[in-house]
């Protein structure tokens, strides 16, 4: 019975072990699949909006769909639709002009957006390369604050509450590893309303 078993377990590895070059052969034209991210603004880019905010940071959860073209995963060229959430939070002291009053309290913006994106690999042939992208997208940002600040009346809450669409612009750079074509892992920062820092995994089909 473990003979048995033993040789069942080994055609198995076989069938595996040949079903992996197969696999590497194959022209795989699409694929799917996730990144995530630590995401932020820089005090550089809120000073010009605001007097005094505190630091905002947050991350983003990205789902995305690649094609790629004859050459597979290994061509020059690539594109990259992805639908992504962010949220980003800070609390502080913030006020939008100097002469506004001084508000103590906490503040959030978060953003659903789609985006395509086309990304120019070079090396693409070598398993682990770096590329660089432009995509522009439309996104969905919801923007909260909320805050208190005294005066001769005693303490006074303020609350601010914005719904809106705007454009994105996506400027990715990164760091892709070619396994057998079938997954790609890669590490990737870049802008998209905001800069980001992460990673990401993809199943090629």
């Amino acid at each position: 019975m473990k003979m048995v078993q033993a040789r069942t377990f080994l055609v198995m590895i076989a069938l595996l072990a040949a079903a992996l070059p197969g696999a590497a052969s194959a022209t795989f034209r699409y694929g799917a699949g996730i990144r995530f991210s630590s995401f932020g603004v820089p005090n550089a880019l809120l000073d010009l909006a605001l007097f005094e905010h505190p630091r905002f940071a947050g991350n983003s959860y990205s789902f995305e769909v690649h094609s790629y073209g004859k050459k597979g995963p290994r061509s020059a060229l690539s594109g990259v639709y992805c639908l992504e959430y962010s949220r980003i939070e800070g609390q502080g002291f913030w006020r939008i002009d100097e002469s506004d009053p001084r508000l103590s309290g906490a503040g959030e913006a978060t953003q659903v957006n789609f985006t395509a994106s086309i990304l120019m690999h070079m090396f693409p042939a070598s398993p682990v390369h770096p590329y660089v992208g432009i995509g522009l997208g439309l996104g969905r940002v919801s923007i909260w604050a909320e805050g208190t600040y005294q005066n001769e009346l005693g303490s006074i809450r303020d609350t601010y509450e914005k719904k809106t669409f705007a454009p994105v612009v996506h400027v990715p750079v990164g760091i892709i590893g070619n396994i057998h074509d079938r997954f790609l892992v890669k590490v990737e920062a870049g802008f998209k309303n905001g800069f980001y820092f992460g990673g990401g995994l993809a199943v090629n089909f």
